[in-house]
């Protein structure tokens, strides 16, 4: 479980931070995609929100024009809404995320 460590005063417990909260969380969602799925095509932006993704179960891509960023279970993914962007299923399962829409900033 690479990235986890104790925390202090727990017990069997521990933890990664995959993103230090702010008051910017407009919506969360979890989504299942099946393999080979993702989207949205074409891909889009939106300037006022940025993305955070979490993946819970398989292998995931968020695409961007010049990058494509895979992660898999206990890692997150920040795409700023400005860039043009999709997220697909990168693996041979099904994979399982958590999206959280931020206002841009």
């Amino acid at each position: 479980m690479e990235g986890f460590g104790p925390v202090p005063g727990h017990v069997g417990f521990l933890a990664k931070r995959v993103f230090d909260g702010d008051r910017r969380v407009l919506d969360v969602s979890i989504a299942r995609l099946e393999p080979q799925g993702g989207g949205p095509e074409p891909a889009h932006r939106h300037p006022e929100q940025d993305h955070l993704f979490i993946a819970l179960e398989g292998t995931l891509e968020a695409r961007t024009p010049g990058d494509v960023r895979r992660f898999g279970p206990d890692e997150a993914c920040l795409v700023k809404g400005g860039d043009l962007h999709e997220i697909w299923n990168a693996g041979g399962s099904p994979a399982v995320v958590v999206g959280i829409t931020l206002a841009a900033g």
